[in-house]
């Protein structure tokens, strides 16, 4: 590959030859064609010769390549075309070819007669002249016998044209690998990909592991079940994507850090990867190259800066995780009083209710003309029982209590030994009565309210008016 590049100071030029099949343009000195113009990129373009020709590419330049004034992402490139880099002009240059032997009329009527292209010198010869000086031996020539007279003289063999030897690669600089046939796998993005493939256990065993810390059922333990099976089915996705190099694998990386900026605990870890997926190196290892042509190789700071990306987030990651482990366990504990609150809250409610219940008992009681306690109807709706009760009369109890479930409890009025209906005072009594509430959740305590006024509670059973009661 021959070019011309001329520089706009002064309408410099020179002629350069890049051998192999790939030529890095740029004002990194690592590159194989190195132009020093501030509007050029460090890696500004790269050159493919292939059996289609020559193909010139973007690299991910700030400024663009041109192609005879027009800009292009990718152009394949002939003789006389111009590509302007920055201010830096590049003209094709014709390849050299080898010369052409020239024949005249006579020469072409000699061997068109039948005649031999060239006589060899018989072995008794006498022996060749010397060499011709420097300023004749460009005009290649061969020796033939004198012609008999009366023929014409036999035109010369031409020369055979040496066979063109290919152009050796380029040799790789010292402390940089060669490169290879695909574009290779940066260790930032294998650490990547190990941590996405990592987190699938995690993730799949955290969301039950954390429904169950928080002590969530139903719906709610759905949840965090759902979440971890959606993170783990991500976590495959990315840990695939990351491995093989694929295009898309690096836009949804930086997707997912974006949104991993907003959790505290891995905001650093975010940050860093935003940054690492940003740079050069990491945009050259997620571009396909065309079949046959080998990746552009990264500068020795790229290289040198793989460990330290690395290490940071490594670091990052270890740091979010210790933290994350750390809210869990507040969380964990402070779900465990949350709870305790709410179970103190519902009991005491519940509590309330019993008393409430049995202090209507007591108004039942003393208002009727026989000493008799009244079941959950009569309660609420007197006149069911009261003979006579005017029909907007008061109630013993409000409408709510004939409702089985309230306040976290199942709640049920037992009555025993009815009391016989008297004349004039007809009604439906009972000798005893007992209230009782049980917990809909497991890690509530059974209550009990009887005649006496005293509420009762069990833990994991029916309470009883043995059992202690409560203060």
């Amino acid at each position: 590959m021959r070019f011309e590049v001329r520089y706009p100071q002064g309408g410099q030029s020179h002629e350069v030859t890049l051998q192999g099949t790939v030529a890095v343009i740029g004002r990194d000195p690592a590159c194989e064609l190195v132009v020093s113009d501030p509007k050029c990129s460090r890696r500004h373009a790269v050159l493919e010769a292939g059996p289609q020709g020559i193909t010139i590419r973007d690299a991910g330049s700030a400024n663009g390549v041109f192609v005879n004034d027009r800009k292009v992402e990718r152009s394949p490139l002939k003789e006389g075309d111009l590509v302007r880099l920055g201010d830096v002009v590049l003209t094709v240059l014709p390849e050299d070819l080898p010369g052409t032997l020239m024949m005249g009329p006579e020469d072409m009527d000699a061997v068109g007669e039948g005649q031999p292209a060239a006589t060899e010198a018989p072995e008794d010869a006498a022996p060749d002249p010397p060499p011709a000086p420097p300023a004749a031996a460009a005009a290649p020539s061969a020796t033939v016998p004198p012609a008999p007279p009366g023929r014409r003289p036999e035109a010369a063999a031409p020369p055979q044209r040496p066979a063109p030897r290919p152009a050796p690669a380029p040799a790789a600089p010292r402390g940089r690998a060669a490169p290879s046939a695909g574009p290779a796998r940066p260790l930032t993005v294998t650490v990547l990909a190990v941590l996405w493939l990592l987190s699938i256990p995690l993730y799949g065993l955290g969301g039950l592991w954390l429904a169950n810390s928080l002590g969530w059922s139903g719906i709610w333990m759905a949840l965090p079940v759902g979440l971890g099976l959606i993170l783990t089915l991500v976590s495959g996705v990315m840990g695939y994507g990351l491995w093989v190099l694929a295009p898309w694998a690096r836009v949804a990386q930086i997707i997912l850090a974006a949104i991993g900026l907003l959790f505290c605990p891995f905001t650093l870890a975010s940050a860093a990867v935003l940054v690492y997926m940003s740079r050069p190196v990491a945009r050259a290892a997620f571009t396909r190259l065309p079949r046959g042509a080998r990746a552009p190789e990264a500068t020795a700071t790229d290289a040198s800066s793989e460990g330290v990306f690395t290490a940071v987030i490594l670091g990052t990651v270890l740091l979010g995780a210790v933290a994350s482990g750390a809210s869990l366990a507040m969380a964990r504990r402070g779900g465990g009083s949350m709870e305790q609150a709410r179970t103190s809250a519902r009991e005491e409610a519940a509590v309330a209710r019993l008393r409430s219940l049995a202090a209507a008992q007591g108004q039942f009681k003393s208002g009727t003309c026989v000493d008799a306690y009244a079941d959950l109807e009569a309660l609420v709706n007197p006149g069911s029982a009261i003979p006579n009760y005017p029909a907007d009369g008061p109630t013993f109890l409000p409408p709510e209590f004939a409702r089985a479930e309230a306040k976290g409890y199942r709640f049920a009025l037992a009555v025993e030994d009815p009391v016989p209906a008297t004349e004039g005072c007809a009604v439906r009594g009972y000798r005893r009565f007992a209230y009782a509430a049980q917990p809909l959740e497991a890690d509530g305590r059974h209550l009990v309210v009887g005649a006496d006024g005293v509420v009762h509670a069990a833990v994991g059973r029916p309470a009883t008016p043995d059992d202690p009661a409560v203060r």
